[in-house]
């Protein structure tokens, strides 16, 4: 097709556009990393979950510090860890 008959039909709009804006959308690999995502923030929230159950959080606001001076234990700074 010439430069002379682009013109011409895009003049007389006979033009066929394969990609007009109604038709086009994100398709299959767009669904398929839009759902690969979802699933990984399920997989997180579901470990942070189980990780925020295994802190000892304790409501009357004692100290670790305070906690092993009541228990008897000392800090070892050495990191051999605590001496009775």
């Amino acid at each position: 097709m010439s430069v002379a008959q682009a013109v011409v039909m895009a003049a007389n709009g006979s033009a066929s556009t394969d990609a007009d804006g109604s038709r086009v959308g994100p398709g299959l690999l767009g669904f398929l990393v839009f759902a690969g995502l979802c699933a990984a923030l399920i997989v997180l929230y579901r470990s942070l979950r189980r990780q925020l159950r295994r802190i000892d959080f304790d409501a009357e606001g004692e100290s670790d510090a305070e906690r092993m001076r009541r228990d008897g234990t000392t800090h070892d700074t050495t990191g051999d860890g605590p001496t009775p």
